[in-house]
């Protein structure tokens, strides 16, 4: 079995017209200029086109028709007979999915033509010509149900490729969260902690020198705004138990160390890095951590020797992140970092804090992320 076109059950209205315009054009032809007696011209043309409204439904049994209408003797022959000749076998070639069945109905046409031909007052060389005409169409229809069926093939290629790759991008997602889940399971276990604390000193200090309650209950309130602002940015995010990781998390203050690593392993980085004047929520100093390990990480693996800028700047709304790494000895940075599942993470975890990040090529080749991570309670479900 070879590719096919696909052949519709019943007969297209377009193969009926043709075969009705052929026919028409025929009779017309031995009204004017009989090629044997009437009945007999009749029943050529009849034979020569009504088969052709059949060309895809039953291609090998309307060719076959066909071919048997050329042993009929005349004196003449259809102008058009050709044509239909080739229309017919290019529909064997095109829609018989066999093709050693196709190959069959091709050859019996061939011998057909060429021994008829023979057989009859024409020159040998007219036998070449009806060769030609049932071989070539054939192999054309064939070539062009191949080339189709090759089409459909890549297209549904396409589709499983892009299916993959948004299954791929969700896992990435969810890996990102449950990564983001077990990092703040920590921040929000020490914003507990504290509250368990203070609330043991405001306790004893409301028994015993009750004016001293006030700064441990003040401190409960800060701590219970922070851990509930946590909260909200890890709501619907799971955390499986044997995955606890129990390790201080990095923050904005590790930043400087990430870079001073990345320098050590011979990367060149510059960094500009300008601190927050008031406490920014653990979540956000924790992504900003990310978002410029994940662009070191990216720049070191495809563009080794760039030059990269790192500005990290934090006041009293947002955390801002930018990474540059620009042309590598005159080569563009290659945009492979903009397709990773890590830059994917990244996103996400963005988003659930509220924020924006871009990534791209540069106008002078070069790749950038900018990430803006707000300050404020707001977050993303």
């Amino acid at each position: 079995m070879t590719p096919s076109l696909p052949r519709p059950a019943v007969p297209p209205r377009a193969d009926v017209v043709v075969a009705a315009v052929f026919l028409g054009l025929s009779l017309a032809q031995i009204a004017i200029a009989p090629i044997a007696s009437p009945p007999v011209s009749v029943a050529v043309a009849l034979g020569s086109t009504v088969p052709l409204a059949f060309r895809r439904v039953a291609p090998a049994t309307a060719a076959l028709t066909m071919t048997a209408v050329w042993a009929i003797p005349t004196h003449g022959f259809l102008l058009l007979g050709y044509v239909m000749a080739g229309v017919a076998f290019y529909s064997v070639g095109a829609y018989v999915p066999s093709l050693w069945r196709a190959g069959l109905v091709t050859t019996t046409g061939v011998v057909a033509g060429v021994v008829i031909t023979l057989l009859g007052p024409e020159i040998w060389q007219a036998a070449i010509g009806s060769a030609l005409a049932v071989a070539g169409p054939a192999a054309a229809g064939r070539l062009v149900a191949h080339q189709r069926a090759q089409n459909e093939r890549l297209r549904q290629l396409t589709g499983e490729l892009l299916r993959e790759r948004r299954v791929a991008e969700r896992v990435a997602v969810a890996e990102e969260r449950s990564r983001i889940a077990r990092e703040l399971h920590d921040v929000i276990g020490h914003e507990v902690t504290v509250i368990a604390l203070q609330a043991d000193a405001a306790a004893a200090a409301l028994a015993k020198a009750p004016e001293r309650a006030a700064a441990p209950v003040e401190a409960i309130r800060r701590s219970a705004a922070q851990a509930l602002a946590e909260m909200r940015r890890v709501v619907g995010l799971l955390r499986a138990a044997d995955e606890e990781d129990l390790h201080p998390q990095p923050g904005l203050a590790d930043v400087q160390t990430l870079v001073e690593q990345s320098r050590a392993a011979g990367a060149r980085v510059d960094l500009t890095f300008r601190p927050p004047d008031a406490p920014v929520p653990p979540s956000v100093e924790l992504a900003a951590y990310r978002l410029v390990q994940e662009a070191l990480t990216n720049a070191r693996r495809h563009a080794p020797g760039a030059p990269v800028d790192v500005r990290v700047e934090a006041d009293g709304h947002q955390v801002r992140v930018d990474v540059v790494n620009a042309r590598r000895g005159g080569v563009p940075a290659p945009r492979a970092s903009s397709s990773g599942f890590g830059l994917v993470g990244m996103r996400e975890r963005v988003r659930l804090l509220g924020g924006r990040l871009d990534a791209g090529p540069t106008p002078d080749g070069g790749y950038a992320l900018t990430a803006s991570l707000p300050v404020g309670v707001r977050y993303a479900p």
